[in-house]
């Protein structure tokens, strides 16, 4: 099958799940997720899934063996609204307001950020951009969250798929994770949610990003590296020895033949030290130039 048959099975199943994801409000899990969008549908306010959350969705099926995959929690941009008819609509869900300037808003087990299309960061910053779910894949930092699928149809209708490019479904298929647009307010979350992205893929580092983590990699402290994590993902998820020792591989190995660089996978080591008694040991892979990462390849 060549690349394009393949883009095209991958956005098959992505919609087949975001439909299942939408739709099953017969199952407990996900009801949360299925009010939401009745509650979206109902005020006629036209929304996409975003980002991480498809990522996520399309991952969990081809890597992790799931029948669908089930994302960390959800980001829905919603366009035709304010900020505050937003925050009136939600206002018994809403848990805070983001320093991206939209709503985190917590049903049973689930988090969702949710937030108006003329919010987004990137809207606001490039005026030479139009505010659409057609444009909106162009704004986000990662290839690998270059995307929005419709959270809700009129009847008849047809989910649709914005993905620009296509270079989400790329570097799917190539295991690469790349810098979509560098342009981003908290340049140092970017390394952060980089190194943990590439752990916990084992996706190559794309060219464009290697140089980014390269020239990052100095501006950013040893304390944010462990404050930013343990901020966005709520506890700490790797060890700042072992941050530091990623970048300087990806430096060495970037100079060494510019280019994609595979991410660490042999040669474990632990994130924490002997003394931290009272925290987790979690594996880490350390970069081995014989080996090809462990996972197989995306079906095609």
């Amino acid at each position: 099958m060549d690349s394009q048959g393949q883009i095209h099975d991958l956005k098959r199943r992505l919609l087949r799940d975001v439909a299942y994801l939408s739709r099953r409000s017969d199952l407990q899990w996900n009801n949360p997720i299925v009010e939401t969008i009745r509650e979206l549908r109902r005020a006629a306010l036209p929304a996409v899934y975003f980002g991480g959350t498809l990522r996520s969705l399309l991952l969990g099926r081809l890597l992790g063996g799931r029948r669908i995959g089930r994302p960390r929690d959800l980001d829905i941009v919603v366009a035709d609204v304010s900020m505050s008819s937003l925050r009136e609509r939600l206002e018994q869900h809403i848990v805070r307001e983001t320093r991206f300037g939209g709503l985190k808003i917590k049903r049973n087990a689930w988090h969702f950020d949710i937030w108006p299309l003329c919010q987004t960061w990137a809207f606001k910053e490039d005026t030479s951009l139009s505010a659409s779910f057609a444009v909106l894949p162009q704004t986000t930092f990662f290839n690998l969250e270059a995307i929005a699928v419709d959270v809700w149809v009129k009847p008849g209708g047809r989910r649709q798929i914005y993905s620009c490019d296509d270079r989400f479904f790329e570097g799917m298929l190539n295991q690469t994770i790349e810098l979509n647009r560098e342009s981003n307010p908290y340049p140092a979350l970017c390394v952060v949610r980089s190194l943990v992205m590439a752990t916990s893929t084992r996706f190559w580092i794309g060219p464009r990003l290697a140089e980014f983590l390269m020239r990052a990699r100095d501006q950013v402290s040893d304390g944010e590296l462990d404050d930013i994590q343990r901020h966005h993902y709520g506890a700490r998820r790797l060890h700042v020895t072992d941050m530091r020792r990623f970048l300087e591989h990806v430096a060495k190995t970037f100079d060494r033949a510019p280019g994609k660089v595979r991410p660490p996978l042999q040669e474990q080591l632990l994130l924490w030290d002997d003394s931290e008694t009272a925290l987790p040991r979690v594996n880490f892979h350390v970069f081995s130039s014989n080996q090809r990462p462990s996972h197989p390849p995306l079906p095609g």
